[in-house]
């Protein structure tokens, strides 16, 4: 039987495959294959014995979400999204980018898009294949569409939400149909994204054809973690039980070491999970913002149409180092100021960006001069927003902590000493014994690979290494037989190499495989990862070709897209491929979840 005469038979088989909607042959053969896997998942399901699998008399209308995500929040508000559409009486169906092919588009009637931004304006990593896809001019028609898109994004960034605006306008392009505006969601995504949620999926449960009757509702998919009782509105508060610092004396940066207790919470993670961290502004930094107005850390404002304590409002509410842009164009409207609004007026991002490099609003508000009040002040500035911060244990190894390795940001402009917010509120502000406000958040595609004899090459300098630590430590406690491959670098060997100890002890116990070091600063000629790939470039590619996953964490504007160009070189290079054929190679790492990055 070949293999379209097998989709039709499956499609016979699927008892609400919808027969009255004009898909043509190739469009109905597939959906009769994509229903069949979703009924027979359903049916996986029921047998389980879940709750939520339970038959209903009346049939249920099949909505498929898609989320490009990087970290991990777009899924999470796809998984929110579905939800929801279950009480509405829909079967949602929550899939990775990576996993669709634009084939099996037009036969999603119901579609829900919900993606992130990634670094200036770029898709997610998963979303990036469908995306090539769709935006081609060959991409297939989707008139018997239904949609809508969330875009999760951050005002501090270029482009702005830009993968969800593209989504939102190619569905448009390609005869979808719109249920509902687009929402694009600023660091603070929360609130706008349930109420999204809360006004497409009723309209979209009402679209499109009825599914047959005698369909048992999903559950969601496979399996997932137990939902976390803790998030940015109900954070854990854990204990700080340890805070030194990993870089030598001679060290040009401040690198430090974070232990907090989980103690008593239930609370769990996976090695390559992220720590969200609410920290608090500094105390010399809400004394500046004070002086400037001239006012009281009692006095009393009105943020958001609520009464608040000015001191606590700007220690624990606001972002009151890094300016918001709408704080940036106020000053300059009001101020006069030529130059800035020349910038603000000629869209030119870059220009600005170098104008604004390591400003705050202090800075800013010194600099420009003009009528503006505490409370104009504060509504102008965005919600303080957690941080987060990629996990550098196992719990596996050190049970009901978690572990962080951050660089403190600290340097000196103009005559001010300035300071990075979350960094130094741990280093210098938090005590041992404090406790602190935080949250998980998974990353389930940044992890350890399944197969215990897989290999892993991770690429993580300086701070970069952190997930690695977690990763390795994770390898051990498995008892995991698979080859590990570390690449680290920082500037100087004597003064940067974190976690030396537990490295080169890693590597004396013959868990971690080979290791490869790159100090920019020790040599004449500065070395750095990329070069180290290179060097060992017949061996990497064997290590991929053996089924290898291939990580990398830290800088995304140097490092990583440095590291992405050596391993297509590589790749072409031992592979005997030609630039097309590796970038091919590449994609497929990645659709295979083999390729990820964590980076920043």
């Amino acid at each position: 039987m070949s293999s379209s005469d097998k989709n039709k038979d499956t499609a016979q088989q699927v008892p609400f495959l919808p027969q009255d909607i004009p898909f043509n042959e190739e469009q109905r053969q597939w959906m009769g294959g994509f229903l069949a896997g979703l009924h027979s998942r359903m049916l996986v399901q029921a047998s389980a014995g879940g709750a939520a699998a339970a038959p209903t008399a009346a049939a249920q209308k099949p909505l498929t979400i898609l989320f490009g995500s990087q970290t991990g929040n777009s899924e999470a508000m796809a998984e929110e999204a579905a939800e929801a559409a279950r009480s509405q009486g829909l079967a949602p169906v929550v899939l990775d980018m990576d996993d669709v092919d634009v084939a099996q588009l037009p036969a999603m009637e119901r579609l829900l898009i919900v993606t992130s931004t990634y670094g200036e304006g770029e898709m997610p990593d998963n979303a990036q294949a469908l995306w090539g896809a769709v935006s081609a001019d060959d991409a297939p028609k989707l008139e018997n569409t239904f949609f809508s898109v969330l875009a999760l994004g951050d005002t501090n960034y270029d482009g702005f939400c830009v993968a969800g605006q593209l989504w939102d306008e190619r569905l448009e392009q390609l005869g979808a149909q719109r249920i509902g505006d687009r929402v694009d969601c600023d660091v603070d995504f929360e609130a706008p994204s349930q109420a999204w949620i809360e006004a497409v999926v009723p309209v979209i449960a009402s679209k499109g054809s009825d599914a047959g009757a005698g369909t048992t509702a999903p559950a969601g998919g496979a399996p997932k973690k137990a939902k976390s009782k803790y998030s940015r509105s109900n954070p854990l508060e854990a204990e700080l039980t340890c805070k030194k610092v990993l870089s030598g004396k001679g060290s040009s940066k401040e690198i430090m070491h974070f232990e907090f207790s989980l103690a008593g919470s239930g609370e769990s993670y996976n090695a390559g999970d992220a720590l969200n961290v609410i920290a608090e502004n500094r105390p010399d930094l809400v004394g500046e913002v004070v002086a400037h107005f001239g006012v009281k850390t009692d006095d009393s404002v009105l943020w958001n149409d609520v009464p608040h304590k000015l001191g606590q409002l700007l220690t624990e509410g606001l972002e009151i180092r890094n300016p918001s842009k709408e704080l940036i164009a106020e000053l300059a409207e009001r101020n006069g100021d030529e130059e800035l609004t020349r910038l603000l007026e000629n869209d030119d991002n870059e220009a600005l960006n170098d104008f604004l490099w390591g400003k705050d609003c202090v800075d800013l508000l010194k600099a420009y001069p003009c009528e503006i009040s505490i409370e104009e002040f504060c509504a102008l500035c965005k919600a303080l927003a957690p941080r987060a911060y990629s996990i550098s244990s196992s719990i596996n190894a050190h049970a009901e902590e978690v572990h962080l390795t951050i660089g403190s940001v600290r340097y000196n402009q103009d005559g001010r000493d300035h300071n990075g917010v979350c960094s130094t509120f741990l280093a210098d502000v938090a005590n041992e014994g404090n406790k602190i406000k935080c949250y998980f958040s998974p990353n389930k595609n940044f992890a350890v690979p399944e197969d215990n004899n897989l290999p892993m090459i991770m690429v993580g300098p300086g701070t970069g290494i952190a997930p690695f630590r977690a990763f390795l430590e994770e390898r051990q406690a498995r008892g995991a037989q698979g080859d590990n491959w570390l690449f680290f670098g920082d500037r100087n060997k004597d003064n940067d190499f974190i976690y030396r100890d537990e490295i080169e002890a890693m590597q004396e116990s013959g868990l971690l495989t080979k290791l490869d070091l790159a100090f920019s600063r020790d040599q004449t000629e500065k070395i750095y990862v990329q070069d180290r790939m290179r060097e060992s470039g017949a061996e990497l590619f064997a290590w991929l070709e053996r089924g290898g996953y291939f990580y990398i964490c830290g800088d995304a504007y140097r490092m990583a897209k440095d590291v992405d160009d050596a391993l297509h070189q590589l790749i072409a290079e031992h592979g005997k491929l030609s630039p097309n054929d590796a970038d091919a190679y590449v994609a497929k790492l990645k659709k295979e979840k083999r390729y990820v990055r964590d980076v920043y």
